[in-house]
């Protein structure tokens, strides 16, 4: 390939790409002011300045563009914050509650709207794993029903659901709902480990084997 021809098609990249990125910002900005449970592509096109049929060139499906939007508000509105501990995450709610409160009509809109929570499983799914990682050193002693119970109300909890109802539910500001949350999660975490030091204490006691079940022989004598 020659040098025009090889840059020719660099500049066509480049203009594709801008595209793709004029659209994704168009349809989050769509989601952000309507607020509504269907996002049309014909707004998000009059807003991106592309024709409809653009925004299908580049995306597919609507699934696939979702998936773009989620990872563009990861990365530009709210902000993941890696956490290797779930101690850190008082810190990391409170921060994140500031940006909900920059942005509350989006926050509510990937709450709890049909579109805004399908754009929202982008990326919640990589959180749920983050919190999982984490709670790991916590709950190692415990069965795997508390440990789903303990990974699933440490999640919650440090969610933008957790914003939105208290804001709406209970009118909270945001340092209000930050106070209650870093509440609940030390209340959460402190029990945690209670349960599994009682766990790891019983095991120890048991020679190091996991508690017995009963049969129904035994259950009947």
């Amino acid at each position: 390939m020659s040098t025009v021809r090889r840059h020719g098609a660099n500049l066509r990249d480049e203009y594709a790409e801008l595209t793709r990125q004029r659209i994704v910002a168009a349809f989050v900005e769509t989601l952000e002011d309507d607020a509504a449970d269907e996002v049309s592509m014909a707004a998000v096109a009059r807003r991106a300045k592309v024709a409809e049929r653009t925004i299908y060139r580049h995306f597919k499906t609507r699934a696939e563009l979702f998936a773009a939007a989620g990872e563009w508000i990861e990365d530009n509105v709210f902000g993941y914050v890696p956490f290797s501990s779930p101690d850190q995450l008082p810190v990391i709610f409170r921060k994140l509650c500031k940006s909900f409160d920059r942005h509350p009509n989006l926050a509510r809109a990937i709450a709890m709207t049909r579109v805004g929570r399908s754009v929202r499983a982008s990326f919640r799914r990589h959180l749920i794993d983050q919190h999982s990682k984490a709670m790991a050193p916590l709950v190692r002693h415990l069965k795997p029903k508390e440990v789903r119970q303990a990974e699933a109300l440490a999640a919650y909890l440090n969610n933008v659901l957790a914003w939105s109802a208290l804001r709406e539910d209970f009118g909270m500001s945001s340092a209000e709902i930050a106070d209650a949350i870093d509440w609940a999660l030390s209340t959460l975490l402190k029990d945690i480990r209670q349960r599994d030091a009682a766990a790891a204490r019983l095991r120890s006691e048991q020679g190091g084997k996991p508690p017995r079940k009963r049969t129904a022989a035994r259950e009947l004598s």
